[in-house]
């Protein structure tokens, strides 16, 4: 037991050097720490081999009890019995106490004992770190017995411990416990503990691996302790049982109770992982390994990872986690190995292997010989130098090669700009004409590369078409212009040079200003500065307009400068695109002010100048030809230098000069041209054609090319400008190539007969058909056709040559528009009858109406004319399917109405008894309107009343009167019946009292259990008495009191006295008696109390009442309009009638003329059509005023009837005013009728008007009384109509003097609903306002950041071609070190500028973003808006302001989005002037590259760029020259000191950059305050429109 528990203190020993077996391999910050599997007991379930177990066969053993002579308990051992067997697999089970279970081998009489040993072996998969071994004995334990281990599953076995009595004996080692420092502490140890025999059951064997062991408290760092802990197999031999020395006597039982048993085999320890694993897991194979970390790997994280070599694979220490490291290659290599020669020199060893990109060195470190480090990608690029051009193929770190002279390049493989022909002994120089060359040869041949329009091996002469080999032109030579006639020319003999100029010393010498729309404005003349000036009070540009001597034909002036000095007040510029202008032959280019080199304006005056050249260097926009450059410049109309950019500001203008040529003696002009013209052109510049050529295409003037004169023999000139020929011999045309209008023939025959007359009517013309030569009249008159024009056209008649009787001449046919235009022979050719006439129509001009149809045939719509009868079977007279042709009235029979007889008149009814219609014989006072149901007869009753013809009242109903019979309402339980009698009072039964018996009578009351009135008991007929009694003394004493005032006969003091001591008496009785019935008088007090309450009801609902009549007022008051309305038309309808009487009296009948010529009653017959349908649109406007007064009247009596329901017995101010409507309802119906009356009598009236119109050819003579006295009893019924609504409108008056309270009431709810319009309107205004602040800050703030973006771009680009160049330029910079400085300068400038826009941009992108936020805020409150605006139109859309309202608002509008283009035009401004800081930026780049004096650096760049892809087979010998010529150009300006110069200029250039920033800034300022600004807006808004009261409620 001591043993065990030193095993178990050196255990927590070791627990404590590891920190735990459950840290993580990381620690909380994320670095490696050591870490380990769990501690186990790796014996756990894992099968035992034991060499010996009993069972086999079964066997007897017998258990030791130490005591002799007593009975042993004896038990069977038998392997195939489940209960009874002992297997090695019972050794690493689960231990359970209580139910043991055991190996055990076979007993001694088996024989057992030593020296026969038995092992048990325990396989454990992997290599652990053993901690201890412990076996728990189920028999006493041995007396030797050994354990072993191995580290390897087919290493050998090491012993690991030895147990035993007789150490030295048994194993020839020394019994002792520990082992000294300094000797091998992988040596087992033998001892005697655990050898006793007692005690005989449950001994426990507990071997510690470190126990004993000195360099265990130092585990981590003893290699032999850690190999020593190491296992993979453990085994137990046991070889000596412990014995009482009673076997001597071979007695059976005891040698059966000698024998081997474990009960438990336990090995405590940790998966092996080296510290750098925290588990074990199972494989592909099943076997546990180490889920290994720190990139380390193996079964026991035992070595390192491929690529992490840079150190020795070590174990894990508490103190450093030894994580493999991965080798340093630099990204070039992916394999290495250990190298501990490097790691003990550098402290890495890590060597790498296989290294890429051309590197070498442990760590792929360098270059190969002859390669040379990328600087962009890091890789090793071969050095590539040329063998014949470079001193050595090693070049330096950049991949410059060491050059041979005159040889140049990155690898020495072409000659410098101005040498050729590359050998062993470098490049010769070229030879080129400075003139006409860039100062380049080919690097092979040395033919010098020329400039654009110059040829030659040395660039000595112009390309054909060009001339004027001239040093200061870019392209060389000038090309000839001819106008476009020749390309040979040379210069000019005789010009000089000339220069149109304005100096503005005098007065303004007739420059004028104009805006941008084109109006002119007056500039302004300083006597003082000499100068003319423009200001500007907005932001809109005006322009200088120059005079007439620098317009016209400035042709000579193409390739030379314009010059002219300028100054602005204020440095604000915004630069556009077109700050000068050039116009002329329908020509326009533009250029910015600072194109051209030229600087930003600023207060003080400058020189700005300008070459009039179509060169990509000159960059006109839009980009022309030369030719159209030149053609422009032949008609110049206008020169436009812009004068103002910026709002209220000034712009001043001094010195312009346009250099030309002129004629004289003085500096010779060399580019003024000298054409060798073509033949058929002459002039200088081939302008002019020769005598016998004209103009082929005369409106293009000198442009157009010159053909010879052609007038086919019919003339011997042409005009050389227009080119006509004067034509003879009856011809025309431009070259007399055809006959005159009149005539016919060939005219290019050349003779003077070529022309005939035409044999075709005057005016005709004539062609000759090829192939009959027959001659055929062209161009005939109006109307007419044929050969010879002789025929009527289609759609025309006549008779044009007089063939068949007189000449008549050729007229359209005339079918009242009733024919297809498409359709051919639509009318006769030479009677003009119509043939083919269509929409239903008839007649010889198709003007009237098929049988069975009727209509206007003469209508413009033919929806219009013509349409069927349709006349009804039922209805019409012998079934008849003809109507009238003119108002389509079929014959009706008898009390039959309506056009098509398709319904009874009304009263009438029975239409499809195909006889006529029967008499309703409605009764007048129990019917409605005397209408009845066109099919039963069945009448319309008033309410209450029925029978077939409302002759009597319902049942239960009574009083038979014009607005219906009453209800009756009697009780159902309190009267005898439901009918009551004619004054409407019910019959009641016993008990019952009142008009509908619905009260009992006094003394009687209710009870709900019992039908009927109940009599009160006799006590209360006592009260009723008393009461009478009361009633009766109080009449009394009312009656004396009346006495006492009014008597007549004197009454003595005494006598007074007994009366007044009587009334006394009288009252105190009364008093006596009314407190006796007290309590009879509260029940009557109650009773009152509740007829109070009933009466608050009933007033509140008469109340209710007045409000529906008031309402009701609203409506009589628009029936009294309609009725007015009606009125008017009534008057109309008469006045009509007057005019129609007038016009039949007036009616002239005349017989109709010839056949085919219409007369004029075509035109009455349409008159009296056109009065008909209007008397009849009159009557139907009457019959809806009329409808529309009844509908009124209904609704009215409708709601009157909806609101006293049940209310008749509570007021008669409702019976009347109900019996007042259904007068009124009376008077409109009547009025309805007499509507419909009248409109008959009109439509009859018409009808026959329209029936004589029609019929006029065929009615004899006749008077017109009958209509007059028609027309008379209309009007006499228009009369009476008239009167009729003169009562109506009294009664409506009246109620409309009852409704005038409440009319005030709602004009004063109309204005204020007109008020709360005006605050909608004003917060509709205020949103719009805001939405359009909101818009505009996006718009400016999008602006502004592209623009900012768009500069920095192209700063960027700026500044990585200067950096991309700075390689090359290196060698011109060695050889000039001044110019170096000035470089390095500008970039510096260029990357302050870019510093400074890339915080612009920032600033724009938080602008945009600002802006974007407002723009949703805007939003927002436009939504809220237009919700504010529907509801506020919704509200008042009936009122005539709202117009008015909306429309400022509109102009509102308009003003916000005038607004709106003034910000995008500065957007534009601000575009226009980030382009001149591109271009500005562009020059500064030149400028440094001319600075520079190293033109060889384009050539350089793009040679590097393909070195780069492999192209380096491609060279351009000609660059070489010209960067050579660039080279000694720039020696030469370095001579003239004229980098200081450039330097200013860039030192310029910057400012106007800081100056755009500065500006820029203060847009984003203004927007931000804008933004603020729609937030206070946003924030002051309400959340909704509040205290609006609808206008529409009831």
């Amino acid at each position: 037991m001591q043993s065990w528990i030193r095993a178990v203190v050196a255990w927590s020993w070791v627990a404590v050097c590891v920190r735990g077996a459950m840290d993580e391999c990381s620690d909380e910050q994320g670095g490696p720490q050591r870490c380990m599997p769990e501690f186990v007991n790796a014996a756990f379930n894992v099968t035992v081999v034991a060499t010996n177990t009993c069972g086999s066969p079964p066997e007897e053993y017998c258990v030791q009890t130490g005591a002799t002579g007593v009975t042993k308990s004896c038990h069977i051992c038998d392997a195939q019995d489940p209960r009874n067997q002992h297997t090695a697999a019972d050794l690493t089970d689960y231990n359970n106490q209580q139910d043991t279970t055991w190996w055990q081998s076979q007993t001694m009489l088996a024989g057992i004992q030593y020296p026969s040993s038995i092992n048990l072996t325990l396989h454990l998969g992997k290599a652990f770190d053993i901690t201890y071994v412990r076996l728990k004995f189920h028999t006493s334990r041995p007396e030797s017995f050994a354990i072993y281990k191995r580290t390897s599953e087919s290493g050998p076995w090491v012993p690991y411990q030895y147990y035993s009595g007789s150490c030295e004996k048994t194993y020839q080692k020394q019994s002792r416990g520990f082992i000294r420092t300094g000797e091998d502490e992988q040596q087992a140890l033998c001892t005697d503990d655990f050898s006793d025999i007692s005690p005989l059951t449950g001994g426990n064997v507990a071997f510690s691996t470190l126990e004993g062991r000195p360099s265990a408290y130092n585990f981590d760092n003893s290699p032999v302790l850690q190999d020593w802990v190491t296992a993979t197999d453990i085994r137990v031999t046991l070889n000596r049982l412990n014995t009482f020395g009673d076997e001597v006597f071979n007695d059976p039982k005891v040698l059966k109770s000698y024998y081997y048993a474990i009960s438990d085999f336990a090995v405590g320890g940790r998966c092996k992982c080296n510290g750098h694993a925290s588990e074990c897991v199972k494989n592909s194979g099943g076997r546990p390994v180490c889920n290994c970390k720190h990139n380390t790997e193996g079964d026991d994280c035992n070595v390192c990872k491929p690529f992490y070599n840079d150190r020795p694979w070590r174990r894990a220490t508490a103190d450093n986690s030894n994580e493999c490291l991965p080798c340093d290659c630099n990204g070039k290599s992916a394999e290495c190995y250990f190298d501990a020669e490097l790691y003990r020199a550098t402290g890495h060893g890590g060597h790498c292997r296989n290294c890429a990109d051309n590197t070498d060195g442990p760590n792929c470190e360098r270059c190969l010989d002859n390669y040379y480090r990328d600087q962009s990608s890091s890789r090793c690029l071969p050095c590539g130098c040329n063998s014949v051009g470079s001193e050595s193929p090693q070049c330096d770190n950049r991949g410059m090669c060491a050059c041979k002279p005159g040889v140049t390049g990155d690898k020495c493989d072409r000659c410098q700009p101005g040498y050729h022909s590359l050998t062993e002994a470098g490049c010769r120089p070229c030879s080129c004409s400075p003139s006409g060359s860039t100062q380049e040869c080919d690097v092979n041949t040395g033919q010098c590369r020329c400039k654009d329009n110059v040829e030659g091996f040395s660039c000595d002469r112009c390309k054909l078409g060009y001339f004027n080999l001239d040093p200061n032109n870019p392209q060389g030579c000038t090309p000839c212009f001819c106008f476009q006639h020749s390309s040979v020319c040379d210069s000019a003999e005789g010009f000089s040079v000339h220069a149109v100029s304005s100096s503005f010393h005098r007065d303004d010498e007739q420059w004028t200003g104009q805006q941008r729309d084109g109006s002119s404005v007056s500039v302004q003349w300083s006597p003082s500065g000499q100068e003319i000036s423009l200001i500007s009070d907005d932001y809109f540009p005006m322009y200088f307009v120059a005079p007439e001597n620098f317009l016209g034909n400035q042709m000579l002036s193409y390739g030379q400068n314009l010059t002219l000095s300028f100054r602005v007040d204020r440095r604000d510029t915004r630069l556009s695109a077109e700050d000068l202008v050039l116009e002329g032959a329908n020509l326009r280019v533009a250029v910015p002010l600072i194109a051209q080199g030229n600087a930003y304006p600023n207060e003080n005056m400058q020189t700005y100048v300008f070459r009039l050249h179509d060169s990509t260097d000159y960059p006109w926009r839009p980009t022309v030809s030369h030719s159209d450059f030149q053609k422009l410049l032949h008609n110049l109309t206008a020169v436009k230098i812009r004068g103002t950019y910026s709002e209220r500001s000034a712009g001043y203008l001094d010195d312009v000069s346009l250099v030309t040529a002129r004629r004289g003696p003085g500096v010779p002009a060399r580019w003024v041209e000298q054409c060798t013209c073509p033949q058929g052109y002459q002039g200088q510049h081939c302008e002019q054609c020769t005598l016998g050529y004209r103009r082929a295409l005369p409106e293009l003037g000198a442009f157009s090319s010159c053909e010879p004169c052609n007038c086919n023999g019919h003339s011997d000139a042409c005009d050389p400008a227009t080119g006509a020929c004067a034509c003879l011999h009856n011809t025309a045309g431009l070259s007399c190539e055809r006959c005159k209008d009149g005539f016919y023939g060939e005219a290019t025959q050349g003779t003077t007969d070529d022309c005939q007359p035409c044999p075709c009517p005057a005016g005709a013309t004539c062609a000759v058909v090829p192939k009959t030569r027959e001659v055929v009249c062209t161009n005939c008159p109006a109307g007419t056709t044929g050969k010879r024009c002789e025929l009527c056209d289609d759609g025309f008649f006549g008779d044009p040559l007089g063939q068949n009787g007189p000449v008549r001449a050729c007229r359209a046919c005339k079918c009242s528009d009733n024919i297809d235009p498409n359709a051919v022979g639509n009318c006769n050719r030479e009677t003009g009858e119509c043939l083919k006439c269509i929409y239903n129509t008839d007649g010889f001009f198709c003007d009237r109406c098929k049988e069975g149809f009727y209509g206007n045939a003469l209508a413009t719509n033919p929806t219009d004319k013509c349409k069927p009868c349709s006349c009804s079977a039922f209805g019409t007279v012998g079934r008849q399917t003809s109507c009238s042709q003119v108002t389509g009235q079929c014959p009706c029979l008898s009390n039959v109405a309506e056009r098509d007889c398709s319904a009874c008149e009304p009263g009438f009814f029975n239409l499809q008894s195909s006889s006529g219609c029967e008499r309703c014989n409605c009764n007048p006072i129990g019917s409605t309107n005397g209408q009845c149901d066109i099919a039963t007869g069945q009448c319309e009753c008033q309410p209450g009343i029925t029978g077939l013809h409302c002759e009597r009242c319902e049942v239960d109903f009574f009083g038979f009167s014009s607005s219906g019979c009453k209800p009756c309402d009697c009780d159902p339980e309190g009267s005898q019946s439901g009918q009551c009698k004619e004054d409407g009072r019910c019959e009641c039964r016993p008990g019952f009292v009142g008009a509908r018996c619905d009260m009992c009578e006094e003394n009687y009351f209710y009870n709900r259990s019992v039908p009927g009135c109940q009599q009160c008991p006799s006590c209360y007929s006592l009260v009723r008495d008393k009461v009478n009694q009361q009633r009766q003394k109080l009449h009394d004493l009312q009656t004396l009191i009346d006495n006492l005032g009014s008597g007549q006969e004197t009454v003595s003091d005494k006598a007074f006295e007994d009366r007044l001591k009587e009334a006394e008496r009288a009252i105190m009785d009364l008093l006596d008696e009314a407190q006796t019935s007290k309590g009879v008088d509260r029940g009557l007090l109650d009773r009152l109390n509740t007829i109070n309450n009933t009466l608050t009801t009933q007033w509140n609902r008469l109340q209710n009442i007045r409000s529906t009549v008031d309402d009701t007022g609203a409506q009589a008051d628009r029936a009294r309009g309609r009725v007015r309305d009606a009125e008017n038309l009534i008057d109309r309808a008469r006045q009509e009638l007057d005019k129609a009487r007038d016009a039949v009296s007036k009616v002239d009948i005349k017989p109709p003329g010839g056949a085919g010529e219409p007369n004029n009653m075509t035109l009455l017959a349409e008159e009296a059509r056109r009065l008909a349908e209007k008397h009849k649109m009159d009557a139907d406007q009457i019959e809806k005023i009329a409808k529309d007064a009844n509908d009124t009247s209904t609704k009215a009596y409708n709601l009157l009837l909806k609101t006293l329901d049940g209310e008749s017995k509570t007021s008669q101010e409702v019976d009347e005013l109900n019996k007042k409507y259904n007068e009124a309802k009376e008077l409109a119906k009547n009025l309805e009728k007499q509507a419909n009356k009248v409109q008959a009598e009109a439509e009859d009236a018409g009808n026959k008007a329209l029936k004589i119109f029609a019929n006029l050819t065929s009615l004899p003579p006749f008077d017109t009384k009958a209509l007059e006295d028609e027309a008379t009893k209309i009007k006499k019924e228009a009369s009476d109509l008239d009167k009729l609504i003169d009562k109506t409108e009294k009664e409506y008056n009246d109620l409309r003097d009852d409704l005038k309270a409440k009319e005030q009431e709602v004009r004063k709810l109309l204005e204020k609903g007109k008020s709360e319009q005006q605050t909608a309107d004003q917060l509709l205004a205020r949103a719009d306002a805001a939405k359009a602040l909101a818009e505009e800050a996006a718009r400016k703030g999008q602006s502004t950041y592209r623009e900012a973006e768009g500069i920095l771009n192209d700063l960027r680009d700026f500044d990585k071609r200067v950096n991309d160049n700075k390689t090359a330029a290196e060698d011109a910079m060695k050889k000039i070190p001044a110019i170096n400085a000035t470089i390095m300068a500008a970039n510096e400038k260029t990357r302050q500028a870019e510093s400074a826009l890339g915080n612009a941009a920032a600033d724009a992108r938080e602008a945009k973003n600002k802006a974007e936020e407002a723009e949703r805020i805007a939003s927002n409150v436009q939504k809220g808006s237009a919700k504010t605006k529907q509801d506020a139109e919704k509200a008042f859309q009936d009122t005539n302001k709202l117009d008015a309202e909306v429309d400022n608002m509109m102009d509102e509008l308009s003003a916000a989005e005038q607004e709106l283009a003034r910000k995008k035009a500065e957007a534009d401004q601000d575009m226009m002037m980030a382009g001149m800081a591109s271009n500005n930026a562009k020059e500064a780049e030149d400028n440094a590259r001319k600075a520079k004096g190293a033109v060889k650096t384009v050539l350089s760049t793009i040679t590097a760029l393909l070195d780069q892809l492999g192209n380096i087979d491609k060279v351009d010998l000609s660059k070489l020259n010209q960067i050579d010529e660039s080279l000694k150009r720039a020696k030469g300006k370095m001579a003239d000191s004229d980098l200081d110069r450039k330097l200013t200029e860039l030192n310029d250039v910057a400012r106007t950059q800081e100056e755009m920033i500065t500006d820029y800034d203060r847009q984003i300022r203004e927007i931000r305050a804008d933004i603020t600004n729609l937030n206070d807006i946003k924030n002051t808004l309400p959340d909704g429109c509040f205290n609006t009261p609808s206008l529409e409620r009831p």
